[in-house]
């Protein structure tokens, strides 16, 4: 699609020429603003023509990112998943980029949040996050970012061109982000399931497990049309990215379908990735007598090692 529009064309009114708060952009081309009604009504004539050819150019690209999410779909959901990978060890952690400690896959595990760095990809903890921001109110540090030394962002628009940048870096991160954004309708975004899910699949074909969750979790059929056997795909590939939420929940689909042994194994890779629940069922396991006594204790030690490493 051409971009021939630019930021005053939906800044200001195209019939008046006036820059006003809460202006309505044209809903079939999204090119142009108005005051009101009247505006609207007034530029009509003028502005027929060029809507007509944006929308269509519009309809063209998203047919086109259609057919691609499309293709990226059927790649993904047509991968074979044999026992063996699904139960290896999964990979090491990454490193907050500040305290080079370990930070989970799932955001939250252990206690750990975690914050994505819109202008160089990084991923913190919160807790590093959080004490760079105090030291910058305090005039200790600069506002630049400790990385590529980008003056702090100051709106939801800086943040969001900053990510559509990495995107076109393939960083998975970003369109994690974005796509969350979208879901949530948060950063100035409005509301955008489709778009989120798009964006998740162009960040799960890049390897990031968050987005193979995110698009499990929306195969559920609260966001998206229910599909149980993408949902459980895309949970396996999470899992074997590292995610510890999506292996925990895999543990609890076939502790629910009766197969106790596939259970106990992702329970307990989640439990030594320092996932608090997985490490509970493991414990009634063993009181049932599903698992060893050697097994139990092995999985307690990384467990605790893990939850350590994470909470130096």
């Amino acid at each position: 699609m051409s971009n021939n529009t630019n930021s005053s064309s939906i800044s200001k009114c195209a019939a008046c020429g006036k820059g006003v708060d809460n202006l309505k952009v044209c809903t079939s081309c999204e090119q142009v603003s108005y005051c009101n009604a009247k505006c609207r009504n007034s530029h009509r004539s003028k502005h027929k023509k060029e809507c007509k050819r944006y929308t269509a150019e519009k309809r063209n690209k998203n047919a086109t990112i259609r057919a691609e999410v499309d293709a990226i779909s059927e790649k993904l959901c047509s991968i074979v998943i044999s026992d063996e990978e699904l139960f290896a060890d999964p990979p090491p952690k990454d490193d907050c980029d500040i305290c080079f400690l370990p930070i989970p896959h799932t955001n939250g595990i252990c206690g750990v949040d975690t914050v994505y760095q819109k202008c160089c990809g990084k991923r913190l903890c919160y807790g590093c996050a959080l004490a760079e921001t105090k030291e910058m109110e305090n005039g200790n540090l600069k506002g630049l970012c400790s990385f590529c030394r980008v003056p702090i962002h100051t709106s939801c628009e800086e943040r969001i061109q900053r990510v559509k940048k990495r995107m076109k870096l393939n960083d998975a991160g970003a369109f994690h982000w974005l796509g969350d954004s979208y879901r949530h309708g948060n950063n100035g975004l409005q509301q955008d399931l489709r778009k989120a899910f798009e964006l998740f699949q162009r960040g799960a074909e890049l390897g990031l497990s968050m987005c193979h969750a995110k698009i499990a979790h929306m195969y559920q059929g609260e966001e998206v049309e229910r599909d149980e056997e993408k949902s459980i795909h895309h949970l396996m590939l999470a899992a074997m990215g590292g995610h510890e939420e999506s292996r925990y929940n895999l543990g609890a689909i076939e502790h629910n379908n009766g197969n106790m042994n596939k259970a106990m194994k992702h329970f307990m890779i989640a439990a030594r990735s320092g996932y608090v629940d997985a490490l509970e069922q493991v414990g009634e396991a063993y009181k049932a007598g599903y698992m060893t006594k050697d097994e139990y204790a092995n999985t307690l030690r990384a467990h605790k090692q893990a939850t350590e490493e994470m909470n130096m």
